[in-house]
């Protein structure tokens, strides 16, 4: 079916084989399993038949997409090759005799750019890239391994194909993919991030739109054709998201060990995935012309991105109809759908506004026992969407905005970045306020579960979620004053 490149046709889900319920059923799931998710649009036939925005993300944010970046990468290498600009068995060595240390080792010399493309190189994982030159660390670290015997999750392995790609074609591959995809499939004005010698990361880096990833996606249900324009060359979509490597002994879980092909993991119901860390999805499901994209930031959960998929199959996928036949019309059920679409704004744990103690804790300061983030004392604002927590150090007072109850737009105190952040604080019992801020970019999320003692004591668990301060998880413990 021919594309429309401007914009995607939108229907209700009915005209597309899939009840409006079933959405409502995926929203509700999701919201029920704590996910915090930013985005999703679901495609079947290449028309939109849901999508869903929650604020303050909405259609045009630029969403960081992590490592399904790997995925474009490799759609990049497919071009390439169409173009006769490389192949798949050329040795990697080949392009970069001036980044060898001496005589590469003879399992260095082997790996080819298939082996790369199918994440089989010579390493167990990543590499050091706590230098300049990704690519000379990449090809002169020891390898461990033959290339092509066995899968092992290694982005600096992707990011040498990119780095590939750049030396054949004298230019970035954002550069290059410019008009051989990005604007065919009119996928805006996405950017992508680089290393410190200007080489696009290959594994990572790309921040665009959720219809842009919609849209990539539906072109590999196509077999690479777009609006009747061959963007891939043909065959290799199909190549792509099938099966070239098991899976069998890795330490990474998507949707169980099901292979893997070139930067697309094999899900159940021969369907395929282009997965980014947190909760960034493109799921294709060949046997029924259906895409699913989702963004979040589930990294609070070690399993956070299958949470997102389980709701799926157990929502989406067993309601939709035989043969992608419409469905009768449920102008109902469309109506109840689209409410709450309207209404969708990031996860906010469950609680109430206030509790029995808020005005006797609001207004009050404690003094912090000694702690790794150098805070002296915090105090606790109770107003509204004009409430919040400020950490007193070395003169300072460091403020986390939040509503009770509700968002509140204010700027983040802990990166010393000055991001926008959305805070929100709600009473989980009488004693137990959780506040939660989300900064947007840098993807983050900050949750500070305090709980107010019989004695007057404070105890805030502080836990990061996102691209910074992982580590930083731990607790604080206060004294009033």
């Amino acid at each position: 079916m021919e594309q429309d490149q401007n914009r995607l046709l939108r229907i209700v889900p009915e005209q597309a084989g899939i009840p409006s319920g079933a959405v409502l059923a995926f929203v509700e799931q999701a919201e029920e399993r704590g996910i915090p998710l930013h985005s999703f649009m679901l495609l079947r036939e290449g028309k939109v038949a849901a999508e869903g925005y929650y604020a303050p993300y909405q259609a045009d944010h630029l969403h960081p997409i992590f490592s399904v970046s790997k995925s474009i990468t490799s759609a990049a290498v497919g071009i390439a090759a169409g173009e006769g600009l490389l192949k798949l068995t050329d040795r990697v060595v080949d392009f970069f005799p001036e980044k060898l240390e001496g005589k590469p080792h003879p399992y260095t010399a082997m790996m080819t750019v298939e082996h790369l493309l199918m994440m089989a190189t010579v390493h167990p994982k990543s590499v050091n890239t706590r230098v300049d030159d990704w690519v000379r660390s990449f090809l002169n670290t020891p390898p461990s391994k033959l290339p092509g015997t066995s899968f092992a999750y290694d982005t600096t392995g992707t990011h040498t194909l990119c780095a590939i790609l750049q030396k054949v074609t004298g230019m970035t591959v954002l550069e290059y993919l410019r008009p051989r995809l990005f604007d065919p499939l009119s996928m805006g004005g996405l950017w992508w991030e680089s290393c410190p010698l200007g080489i696009n990361k290959g594994g990572s880096g790309i921040r665009c739109t959720t219809e842009a990833l919609a849209r990539f996606g539906q072109l590999y249900l196509r077999d690479g054709v777009w609006n009747g324009t061959r963007i891939l060359p043909e065959g290799w979509a199909e190549r792509s998201i099938g099966s070239r490597i098991g899976t069998f002994g890795t330490r990474v879980m998507l949707d169980g060990k099901l292979g893997y092909g070139y930067q697309f993991w094999r899900i159940r119901h021969n369907g395929a995935c282009a997965f980014g860390m947190g909760g960034q999805l493109i799921i294709l499901l060949p046997d029924h012309d259906l895409v699913f994209v989702t963004t979040a930031n589930t990294l609070e959960y070690r399993d956070g991105h299958s949470r997102i998929i389980e709701c799926f199959w157990s929502s989406i996928y067993p309601a939709l109809a035989a043969k992608n036949a419409p469905l009768s019309p449920d102008p109902l059920a469309a109506k109840a759908l689209q409410r709450r679409l309207e209404q969708l704004s990031i996860f906010m744990p469950a609680g109430r506004p206030e509790s029995p103690l808020s005005r006797e804790l609001g207004g009050r300061r404690w003094v912090l026992d000694p702690n790794r983030y150098g805070y002296e004392a915090v105090e606790l604002m109770l107003d509204g969407t004009r409430s919040g927590l400020y950490f007193c150090k070395e003169g300072k007072k460091l403020e986390l905005r939040f509503g009770l109850g509700a968002w509140v737009q204010g700027t983040e105190p802990f990166m010393d970045s000055g991001a926008v952040s959305h805070g929100a604080a709600v009473w989980t019992d009488e004693r137990t306020l959780v506040v939660t801020a989300h900064v947007i970019d840098p993807l983050q999320i900050f949750t500070l579960t305090c709980r107010f003692l019989d004695d007057g004591q404070l105890g805030i668990h502080f836990v990061p979620a996102g691209v910074q301060m992982n580590d930083h998880e731990g607790h604080l413990a206060g004294r009033p004053v």
